[in-house]
């Protein structure tokens, strides 16, 4: 009975197998756009565990039962899927299509547990989750070895310093563009209030090795790279309002990067409030504008044009009793705290209100970056930008409401 049962089985696999599909050797030539054979190409039977890699000349040879594709893959090149045939012929395989992303342009990203500073970044959604009615430096109150605070209460007058050192002697810059002050080093946070609707992310690296570019960057270096090319396809509009009169509205618009290789990227937005200290009214604008152009698989072409006109009141701890010389003074806030009174704010003797210093300012900034993947670990950024910045300010009302008036206009290549 065993032989029997033996005999059928053989003679039941022999009948399968002649009326299996025959299996088909397929050969080909695998070469990229340029003619070069793609060496170490895989070449497989989606299904199987058939496969196969190109050899020197870009040739495979793989045995695909008929009926069956045949599927090529090599990093950086779209896959293909073809019907098999015993002479494929030449393949000429296509780039798959990768934006670069926008990099600092003086000088390189570094990259958590790789570059060896220390160093720390914020992304765009960390940015918008803390940010609120914040301004954009507050975001980095929990980052290790920065300190941030409003200075005077006001809009834009927040102060950051790293590991103990002013913003004198910390690098501050945009897309790797340096925005400190020519004359003593600082910056101003109100002439770049916009930066919080437009910032990607924020990289912050501590210390005097961590830059290697000329600027006051003793305690370290805070870098803000704006939303490019990596900006999705569509567009949203908002509106926002807190406490204190604060209102804030937007329009955003991107193209994303389209199949001709083109990137348009569009905001605009306008802020205003009383502020949360006494007389420390803000009215702020905010417009961005990018155009990218994908060259090449390796070149990048970038323009960016942004600015933030801004007027906003302030408090001065100069002049006037401070917070702490008023805490001995009972029902001055009429129950607030006391954190929000101004001592230089009040109105003259016409019923105009007045505060001690009042800043209107623009500074727009206009750059033109290139950027050169050279290839997987090298590239190549390049910048040319300007910016032309106008403004004034009033500080220190007399008696009779007269001020001391400032103005300024000053050009940056």
């Amino acid at each position: 009975m065993k032989r029997l049962f033996l005999l059928g089985s053989v003679i039941w696999l022999l009948c399968v197998s002649a009326f299996a599909a025959p299996d088909i050797k397929c050969t080909g030539t695998l070469v990229d756009e340029e003619g070069e054979p793609m060496v170490g190409a895989t070449v497989s039977v989606p299904g199987t565990s058939r496969a196969a890699a190109a050899n020197i000349d870009g040739i495979f040879t793989i045995n695909v039962p008929e009926g069956k594709n045949i599927k090529i893959t090599y990093i950086g090149y779209k896959t293909l899927e073809l019907p098999a045939r015993s002479d494929m012929g030449t393949i000429t395989m296509e780039l798959a299509m990768k934006h670069l992303d926008d990099v600092v342009v003086t000088q390189s990203v570094g990259k958590t547990r790789e570059t060896p500073v220390a160093m720390s970044t914020v992304g765009a959604d960390a940015i918008d989750f803390k940010l609120g009615g914040q301004e954009l430096m507050e975001v980095l109150k929990t980052t290790p070895g920065i300190y941030t605070i409003r200075q005077g209460g006001g809009f834009g007058d927040a102060e950051t310093r790293m590991r103990g050192f002013k913003s004198a002697n910390v690098a501050m810059m945009v897309n790797g563009i340096p925005i400190n002050d020519m004359e003593w080093g600082g910056v101003y946070q109100s002439n770049w209030a916009g930066l919080s609707d437009v910032a990607s992310n924020i990289q912050t690296q501590r210390g005097l090795g961590a830059t290697i570019v000329s600027t006051p960057s003793i305690g370290g270096t805070i870098n803000i790279t704006t939303r490019t090319i990596d900006v999705e396809r569509g567009g949203s509009v908002w509106y926002g309002m807190g406490n204190d009169g604060m209102n804030n509205y937007g329009v955003k618009v991107s193209t994303g990067l389209m199949k001709n290789g083109w990137a348009v990227t569009f905001l605009g937005s306008h802020k205003w409030g009383d502020g949360y200290v006494q007389g420390t009214q803000y009215n702020a604008y905010n417009y961005f504008f990018n155009v990218s152009k994908r060259l090449t698989s390796s070149h990048q072409l970038s323009l960016t044009a942004f600015g933030a006109p801004q007027q906003h009141y302030q408090r001065s701890s100069y002049d006037g009793l401070s917070v702490l010389g008023w805490q001995a003074v009972k029902n001055y806030m009429d129950g607030e705290s006391m954190y929000r009174y101004n001592p230089t704010y009040g109105f003259d003797n016409q019923g105009r209100q007045r505060t001690s210093n009042y800043n209107v300012y623009h500074k727009p900034q206009i750059s033109l970056g290139h950027i050169w993947q050279i290839d997987h670990t090298q590239s190549l950024s390049t910048s040319l930008y300007m910016s032309y910045a106008q403004g004034y300010g009033l500080k220190g009302y007399g008696r009779n409401g007269s001020a001391a008036t400032g103005m300024a206009r000053r050009t940056a290549c």
